[in-house]
């Protein structure tokens, strides 16, 4: 069934004569279902995991024998916040709300398939089926509105391609060949405003090309890694909204900041390299992501007080080293942060002064991962009321009970703990209540008895512990939390673990009568 108004046309002709007859409706729409439905809710029929397309494929094209090894999976799959800052840098949507709304309309009408999902049911990572990819891509070239270069180049020609998307695809070898690197060797058409450099090889001159895209808006370069690049090489970019980049080394220039970049990750596999982010970041007024693998800010040149506000930045992740004593500043400096992801500084070691690690300013916060070099010196933590999402590490999970209660939204809690701070292995709740809490995730926490009950986590939906060696059960009474659909056990070596939540899944069943709690242990 295509539409609602041929629904209406069409149920007339079936009416209801009492005779227990059945008719079976398929729509690729949901709004569809919702209204074709009468006693039952709409079957939505799951897309076949990855085993079961191989299987399928095998028994249709190549019967008893296995796929050829050439064939490989194309589907590739893309974070949805990836894919939202792009369509928003773009300019196809205004906002992130208006993005989201777009992608659920997709995916409600199976153009788009969503391939994880989180906690809450939102949709993490989605992908589309390589045939709906194609069509797409064919019709992009023919509407100019993007050329995607991979594998043959036969066909490009940078001065001819006055379309302002280019998405390149190929690997060294190829680029080798001197058909492809005499091409790249030509500037680009002056109207680019989109480059997507995929399987990238390092000698591919775009940075002596670079300040010829003077337009350029999105430039993508986070599928294989550069060897160097500093924001000096992009200055010239003053429309550029969207930069992703993949940086043996990234050098944030103190003297050239990008003031129209709103979307900012840098990743890295040089772990011991950590981006300094000078004093001008914060002049970056229309920052709205930042994720970059390792940053740290030089509070020591910040020499501008607190004028600059990046009251658009929502999303800041991993910053390290940041000053216990200089909350304040993130706070004034970030006013509107979502997500936030940072790991504290204590100060000198011998120093007996203690802090109270306050968060209540940043009213709009909705995820916190929080990390604290020392945590013996924090005397309280403040957290705004309307946080969801909590990740503790190396936190001692006893003086949880001094800050949860003021936490009524929250619906995600993940703790943990490398063996460093404990101080006690039982772990008692006592009259503590997370009340919408809908997952719990225990994570190398040195615990051997935990005590709760069912009253402690009313909603909980998933537990997850992982690798918590010395935790010999759960908690019986979680068999009579109504709403825990599901609970997963990894590499923990403790049978008396594994058959505590057997145990579980076996009361719900024999008093209940239904198998709601699905159990999954994984030792690898």
């Amino acid at each position: 069934m295509w539409d609602c108004m041929a629904w209406d046309d069409l149920r007339f002709s079936f009416p209801d004569v009492g005779n227990r007859s059945r008719i079976v409706v398929t729509t690729r729409l949901e709004k569809v279902g919702e209204q074709v439905k009468y006693h039952t809710d709409p079957y939505s029929l799951p897309f076949l995991t990855t085993e079961e397309s191989c299987q399928l494929l095998q028994r249709k094209v190549f019967q008893q024998e296995g796929c050829p090894p050439e064939l490989q999976y194309e589907d590739a799959i893309i974070p949805v916040s990836k894919l939202i800052s792009l369509w928003v840098a773009e300019g196809f949507v205004q906002n992130s709300e208006s993005a989201e709304y777009y992608l659920m309309d997709l995916i409600n009408s199976n153009v788009v398939m969503v391939s994880k999902s989180s906690y809450n049911g939102k949709v993490k990572h989605c992908q589309v089926h390589d045939v709906v990819h194609h069509f797409c891509l064919e019709e992009s070239r023919k509407e100019k509105f993007m050329l995607a270069v991979k594998g043959n180049v036969v066909q490009f020609q940078p001065l001819d391609w006055n379309g302002s998307r280019v998405s390149f695809s190929f690997s060294e070898k190829l680029f080798k060949s001197t058909s492809l690197r005499s091409k790249t060797q030509k500037p680009f058409h002056q109207h680019l405003r989109s480059l997507i450099i995929g399987e990238y090889y390092d000698g591919f001159p775009f940075r002596s090309r670079i300040h010829t895209l003077r337009l350029l808006k999105v430039l993508d370069l986070s599928s294989n890694k550069v060897s160097y690049l500093s924001t000096a090489t992009l200055k010239p970019l003053n429309h550029l909204k969207y930069l992703a980049v993949l940086a043996n080394v990234f050098y944030f220039d103190p003297e050239s900041c990008l003031p129209h970049l709103e979307t900012l990750m840098v990743n890295s596999d040089n772990l011991d390299y950590i981006v300094l982010l000078p004093a001008s970041f914060w002049e970056m007024e229309k920052l709205r992501h930042v994720d970059i693998f390792s940053a740290e800010f030089d509070l020591e040149e910040d020499k501008q007080g607190l004028s600059s506000k990046l009251e658009n930045l929502r999303i800041l992740k991993n910053i390290l080293r940041f000053p216990i004593d200089r909350m304040d500043v993130l706070s004034r400096r970030c006013p509107n942060l979502q997500q936030l992801h940072i790991e504290f500084y204590g100060g000198d070691s011998d120093s007996a002064e203690s802090f109270c690690l306050s968060f209540e300013n940043l009213t709009q916060l909705q995820y916190l991962f929080l990390y604290i070099e020392r945590p013996n010196i924090v005397s309280g933590l403040q957290l705004p009321s309307n946080l969801k999402k909590l990740v503790l590490c190396e936190t001692d999970i006893e003086n949880l009970g001094s800050f949860i209660p003021g936490l009524p939204s929250l619906e995600y809690l993940q703790l943990l703990d490398p063996d460093k701070f404990v101080q006690n292995r039982d772990w008692c709740l006592g009259d503590i209540t997370f009340h919408n809490l809908k997952c719990l995730k225990l994570s190398r926490l040195d615990i051997s008895r935990w005590d709760a009950s069912e009253e402690s986590f009313p909603q909980l939906e998933t537990l997850v512990i992982k690798s918590c060696h010395h935790l010999k059960e759960i908690p019986l009474s979680f068999a009579d939390i109504p709403t825990l659909k599901q609970i997963k056990l990894i590499r923990c070596e403790n049978e008396s673990l594994k058959d505590s939540a057997a145990e579980i899944k076996k009361d719900v069943e024999e008093n209940e009568g239904n198998d709601r709690i699905d159990l999954i242990i994984k030792d690898c």
